[in-house]
């Protein structure tokens, strides 16, 4: 059964209607994944609750800013490609949907599409030269892509260099810009902490740091520092 173009396609249609439409069979397996564990943690109002769809969609635009193309997106969601559409300009998504993006962003952020061969080639530059006329921003230009007012815009900015050096030559944390952050893993990096225990220094993700360390053309050092240097 397919229903109207206007119907609400959700886990009750796919349940009540027995709707087959692929936006029905992604929540429904949205609503399976998470419904389990909002179960475990005593949370099932959660998982139906509606969110501000800004942290998602700015996931999803920044990802195909790197090429990542919304066809390979939606096969990665498990949706159709329309939906991805949808979800690229929406105002309010499902916590579900939220979740399913944000894992997809954590995975894919760092790293830019297949381009083995002429139609891969193809599609990540449409990608990017989508992103590039809508002013979509890559993942490496948002410091905190849910809660920031926009992304970094190159211009030149203030650098507390006190403030990087209580962090860096103390170890006291002291809140740090995106570019006194980059100053400060450099010089961590060059006293070869690894990503793990600059991200404890900094008290940002793994994630974060690592980002900032191949943005910034630094190597990985994967042993712990306390490792390295005892006798």
């Amino acid at each position: 059964m397919t229903c109207p173009a206007d119907h609400k396609h959700d886990h009750t249609c796919y349940i009540q209607h027995g709707c087959r439409d692929d936006a029905c069979k992604a929540y429904r397996r949205d609503y399976q994944y998470w419904y389990r564990h909002m179960v475990a943690a005593g949370r099932q109002d959660v998982l139906r609750s509606i969110i501000d769809a800004r942290g998602a969609r700015r996931r999803l635009q920044a990802l195909t800013a790197i090429g990542w193309s919304q066809r390979a997106l939606a096969h990665r969601l498990g949706v159709s490609h329309d939906q991805v559409h949808v979800w690229l300009y929406a105002d309010r998504v499902t916590f579900a949907t939220h979740e399913a993006v944000a894992t997809l962003y954590d995975t894919l952020s760092d790293r830019e599409p297949p381009q083995t061969n002429r139609a891969e080639k193809r599609q990540a530059s449409y990608a990017r030269t989508v992103a590039r006329r809508n002013d979509w921003a890559r993942p490496i230009d948002w410091d905190d892509i849910d809660l920031d007012d926009a992304p970094q815009t190159g211009e030149p900015v203030d650098v507390d260099e006190v403030a990087v050096q209580l962090v860096v030559d103390e170890g006291t944390y002291v809140p740090l810009t995106r570019a006194e952050r980059h100053i400060a893993v450099t010089a961590l990096n060059g006293r070869r902490y690894n990503d793990q225990e600059i991200a404890h220094m900094l008290r940002v993700s793994d994630r974060t740091i690592q980002r900032d360390r191949e943005y910034l053309g630094l190597p990985a050092h994967p042993e712990p520092y306390e490792e390295r240097f005892a006798a």
